[in-house]
């Protein structure tokens, strides 16, 4: 399989275990619960493939997406109420029902009211059924409507700057990378904020380390990962994954890598194409939970390596490469694991994914995938059920 570079530069700064110097800082909050961190060892084992996926999972259903708009990149999806809600590269949010039919689209570019510069990063507020959209340029927060797309009110937002939004129980949530552009305001120096009404920060976690925010690259903007009901994080430089809440955070899963980046090459400012090509393990990212399944994923010589733990068994059951590679009639396609809705795992299925699966394996496929074209179909979502 060829060597995922271009995915790295966006995963590059997930999170990844560091030494002493930079301090446990889960251990200064009382906000964050530590009791019954569990910890999580990983080997990466020689094989590349894992071809027993049949043997933990079953494919539920595919949804195929309509293929007018053509998508030109997933940046980040959200499953919520039987609807698709998918920020495309081109600035723009398209909403999907379960049929993969368009309910709406977003394509709000522009200058005037209501619409954006760019989309920086988006959530979904169920409460007040509303799409949020940050927009960085315009420094605005913009609102639409979850059932129809239509806009409803923009607030401006001049800090923090963050890199991703997240909503869980009834608050916001930041991932906020770098306070370059407020030097002086240390109540935002913080790697995690939280805002019950999504523009006064009303807690802030991880204080920020000078030796990390002056490492500048350009950090992934998934630290967040929906888990259902459950919103897990983990951040820049990190192994320790926590569920989020509004009052409080607990730390779940110590994540143990095989040699792990030393934080001395963090400070060293380490080159980006040599810390791809490291055998440094770092980029925690994926963090997915479904019935006692644990799936992640992490960076080490140029390939994201995918891993899947049983937690009833206390046992690691793969750590490759590539999580299928055979298709089997329980997981006929499958990928890296992307969310969690409704008991189920859900993985994006991308085109270059679909045709290869197609062209290396031919046989009997699902009906979304009959008559399959890569150059003018649109992903297809894969549902999955915990045997």
């Amino acid at each position: 399989m060829p060597k995922y570079l271009t995915v790295f530069l966006l995963l590059i700064f997930i999170s990844c275990h560091t030494s002493d110097k930079r301090g446990d800082y889960s251990m200064q909050s009382p906000f964050i619960i530590t009791d019954n961190l569990r910890t999580i060892p990983v080997q990466i084992e020689k094989e590349d493939y894992f071809h027993h996926l049949d043997d933990y999972l079953y494919a539920t259903s595919y949804v195929k997406l309509a293929s007018d708009p053509l998508l030109a990149e997933i940046k980040d999806i959200h499953i919520q109420n039987d609807r698709i809600y998918i920020w495309d590269r081109m600035n723009r949010i398209v909403c999907y029902d379960m049929q993969g039919n368009v309910i709406f689209q977003i394509d709000s570019k522009g200058n005037g009211p209501g619409e954006y510069s760019g989309i920086n990063a988006f959530a979904l507020n169920p409460d007040r059924s509303e799409i949020v959209v940050y927009d960085n340029l315009s420094v605005s927060l913009l609102y639409f409507s979850m059932e129809n797309g239509k806009y409803l009110r923009s607030s401006k937002f001049r800090k923090p700057n963050p890199t991703e939004i997240a909503f869980s129980d009834h608050v916001f949530f930041y991932n906020n990378r770098y306070h370059i552009n407020y030097a002086n305001d240390s109540l935002l120096h913080y790697s995690l904020l939280v805002s019950a009404d999504g523009l006064k920060m009303d807690k802030r976690y991880f204080p920020h380390n000078k030796v990390e925010v002056d490492y500048i690259f350009s950090p992934s903007y998934r630290t967040f990962y929906n888990n259902d009901t459950r919103l897990y994080y983990c951040r820049n430089f990190d192994n320790v994954v926590y569920q989020l809440g509004k009052d409080t955070i607990r730390a779940r899963y110590k994540i143990e890598l095989p040699n792990p980046l030393p934080f001395t090459k963090i400070e060293q400012k380490m080159n980006e194409i040599e810390l791809i090509r490291s055998d440094f393990t770092f980029g925690i990212s994926n963090v997915y939970e479904c019935d006692d399944l644990l799936h992640f994923c992490f960076n080490k010589s140029g390939f994201i390596m995918t891993a899947l733990y049983d937690l009833a068994k206390d046992k690691q059951l793969c750590c490759v490469k590539v999580l299928q590679d055979a298709p089997t009639e329980d997981v006929p396609v499958a990928s890296m694991i992307n969310g969690v809705y409704k008991g189920q795992f859900y993985s994006v299925l991308t085109p270059a994914r679909i045709e290869y699966m197609l062209n290396t394996y031919p046989g009997t496929y699902p009906k979304a995938f009959e008559q399959y074209n890569s150059d003018s179909d649109n992903p297809v979502i894969g549902f999955y059920q915990v045997k």
